[in-house]
Parts: structure tokens; sequence; C-alpha cells
């Protein structure tokens, strides 16, 4: 039976250790940190549970979907309110409209309508169908939506859609490596305007979903599911180096050692990188060539009776990243979610952090709060100072998958053949539930 060691207890570190378990390895999960989950994590705040890392699950997505299904839970997700997001331009606050996404609009008539595109640049966003031209290289998200829709529509949308999802910049963020849906309209030069698009949800699903518990019921399952197989899950473990002894790895971890024959590497970098070094020196520079965001959750509790209409009336508020504030954006998480919907504070949840800034560095938690909330006032009607705060940083936890970062990693993996070491998940192909989930079963293929 072939021996696996999992470094790395996040979901794509377990989905890939469910995976080679049943493909017959000898599977263990080692984790430095002493919980699961990665950047999933649910915690308690003011009594309500709160995600403070990924917060919902695209459930129109068939490997998520799949896998919420294995581990018993679907008929335990619970979706959004209805609802939409403020959209902050300049000093407006307008909704989004409906039909635009990360990666620009569907439809043209909820734009016009919105007045956020002056006549002009209305205009060049209708011409998309009559700009599709095919393009085979990989080029930025930002500019293949200009090319398509126009400057505007890449500034006003997708910079605070897509790129805060990235924490980065759209001009240099990877079309393939963000938005790989739009990649066959790209090489074959089709509009997207004209693009069928489904109507449905996730069968009947909410499209959107989480657990009135929080995400961390999903690691929880997970977990729990991988002992029940009998899988070694271990956390408060961290690997310190890896030796090679004749045709064995050795995983030294501050918790023992363990020889194996096979290791997948699905922790954050650097610590993949500093691994891999010693022994495929190449693979660790490409590795590292991945620039790295550090990004903030600050959840905010507020008086419920004090909360005014423009909080009520929306899910969240999206800034473009030329806003000159540190807030990129907010969800309104008593309004969106119902379980989250308390009867005495009203919770929002902020996020601040982008690549290339150095503010995080340089603020401490305690003013960190107090400039959000202060932002969040001058652009909200929030009328009185938060009963409770809490503020989780998360360094350098969002890769920057800039233009030819797919073929980067593929050569990265290319250095690895037949080493016995396998790299992926969050750290190295992207964030999202989907995104990992589809590199983990990736990486179980590969290891096969």
């Amino acid at each position: 039976m072939t021996s696996t060691i999992v470094i790395g207890g996040g979901l794509g570190g377990l989905v890939a250790a469910r995976g080679l378990n049943a493909i017959g390895h000898d599977v263990t999960v080692v984790e430095a940190a002493e919980r699961f989950g990665g950047q999933i994590q649910t915690v308690e705040f003011c009594g309500l549970p709160v995600d403070i890392g990924a917060e919902a699950m695209f459930l129109g997505a068939p490997p998520l979907k799949e896998l919420v299904t294995e581990l018993g839970l679907l008929d335990a997700v619970v979706g959004p309110r209805a609802g939409t997001s403020w959209l902050h331009r300049g000093r407006r606050m307008t909704k989004l409209p409906e039909g635009v996404g990360p990666t620009g609009p569907t439809k043209i008539m909820p734009v016009l309508k919105s007045g956020l595109l002056g006549p002009f640049a209305l205009a060049r966003a209708g011409l998309e169908p009559l700009m599709a031209r095919k393009i085979s290289q990989d080029i930025s998200v930002g500019d293949f939506v200009a090319r398509r829709f126009g400057r505007a529509v890449a500034d006003t949308f997708v910079d605070p859609l897509l790129g805060n999802l990235h924490a980065g910049d759209i001009h240099r963020l990877s079309l393939h490596a963000t938005a790989p849906q739009l990649r066959p309209a790209a090489a074959e030069g089709r509009s997207i305007l004209r693009a069928a698009r489904p109507s449905g949800g996730a069968g009947g699903l909410p499209m959107f979903a989480t657990f009135p518990q929080g995400l961390q019921l999903l690691i929880d399952s997970l977990v729990s599911d991988l002992e029940r197989r009998g899988v070694g899950v271990h956390a408060n473990s961290r690997v310190t180096h890896l030796t090679r002894e004749n045709d064995r790895w050795c995983v030294h971890a501050t918790s023992g050692y363990q020889y194996t024959d096979r290791i997948v590497l699905t922790a954050g970098s650097p610590a993949i990188e500093e691994l891999v070094r010693p022994h495929v020196p190449e693979a660790a520079d490409l590795l590292a060539s991945t620039e790295r965001a550090t990004v903030a959750t600050i959840l905010l509790a507020y008086p419920r009776e004090t909360i005014g209409r423009l909080v009520r009336d929306a899910n969240g508020l999206l800034l473009n990243s030329t806003s000159g504030r540190l807030v990129k954006a907010a969800t309104f998480s008593s309004q969106k979610w119902e379980h989250l919907d308390g009867d005495d504070v009203f919770v929002i949840r902020a996020s601040v952090g982008r690549a290339g800034s150095d503010v995080l560095d340089i603020t401490d938690d305690d003013h960190l709060a107090k400039r959000v909330h202060r932002e969040l006032a001058e652009l909200t009607d929030l009328t009185s100072r938060p009963v409770a705060t809490r503020v989780t940083r998360w360094p350098d936890a969002y890769p920057q998958l800039q233009v030819g970062h797919l073929d980067r990693m593929a050569r990265a993996r290319s250095a690895l053949q037949g080493t016995g070491l396998f790299v992926g998940a969050g750290s190295v192909d992207g964030l999202g539930l989907p995104s990992v989930i589809r590199s983990a079963k990736a990486l179980v293929d590969a290891v096969r």
C-alpha cells in the first residue's frame, strides 16, 4: 500500500486526503496550527457564529456541491436573504445592477438604468459583440474586459468585484487563472453578452450558501469523515524539514518524524517553498515567484436599534481600489444571513488589504478597527459606535495569480515530476472553495 503524507489541513489538504484514501493510499494529514480549515474559520462573536475567512459556498460549482452532498450536509445549507450590494463610485452609492458579476456585465439594460456609466461608456459597452476577437495567450482580466467592454466597465465593476475577491490589481491578474470561465469566449472570439446564460441555480438550492453553524461545519465534517476512514489527522504538528532516505521520504515535524512514499504539500506559502527548496530549488523559485497579499477581516457589532436604511436596504458594500479608503468591501452580515440576525446587535464584516499595500503592517488592531468604523460611518448612515470589534489578520494569504501564473505552476510541477513531491490547493492554484477542491482532486489524480 502506498503511503502519503498530506502537509496542510486546510480544505484542499483534507479533500486531497479523502480522495487518496478512497483510492487505497495509507494517508496521514499534518497541520501546523491548532485547528483545521485554513481560511475557513467560524468564531463566536457577540453570541453569533460568524465566518472570518471564506463567507459562503458557491453550490453552482459541481465539485463543491458533490462534496457537501457526500458529507450529508446538503439539507443543512441556508441561502442569503434576497438583496444586492451598494457600489460606491465617486461620491455616489448605487445598487449593483442585475447581471453584473466579477468579470463584468451579462446584461446591458440594468447597467443603463443604474446611471453608473456615462453615455459614451454605455455605447462602448454595448459594442462588446463587435469587439469579440480571438485571444489565445494569457492576458490580464482587466485588459480583456477593457478590450471587450471598454475601460470604464473594467474600472467600475470588475475592479471592486474580482479585484476585491483576489485583493489584487485586475490589470495584473491572469484571465486564465482568475476567470477561467471566460477562457473559451476569449479563445473562440465569442461574445459574452450574446452567450446563453443558465437561468437556474444549483438544482433548487441557493447558489451561494452556508450553514447556520458557519462554514466550520464543513471542515469539522471532513475531519470526522477522515477519522472514520482511518486517516491519521494531526494538528499542532509543524513540519520543519524533509529528508530523502533511500527511496522514501522522511517528514520531520514538531510532533516527531514519519517515513512515507509520497508527500502532498497544500500548506500556505512560504512553507511550501521552504520545504521544497533543498530538494528541487527550481520548483521552489517558481512557487516563490507568486506575489502574496496580506488582508484582514474586521467584525463590528452595533446596537441593532441604531441601524439605518442604507445598511438595512442591502447585503453589503463594494468599493473601487481608487476610493482612497482602507475598506475595500463590507458585508452587512445580520441583514444578509438570517441566522446572524441577532436580537440586540447588528454585525458588519469588513475586508481590508490589497497587494502592494503595507498599511496593515503599520496599523495595530485597535487603530484598524477604529478607522474601519469611521470609514463605514462616512459611507453609510451608521450613527453609533460599535459595542464590540474583532480583527483577524491573514498574512500573505492571498496569492496574486498574475498573467502567466498557470504556466509558471505547470513548470514547477514539471520540475517536481518523479520526486514524489506534489503541490497544490489554494496557496498554489488560487482561492475560492471550488478552485481549492478542483486543485485537490487534480492532486489525487497526479499522485495515483
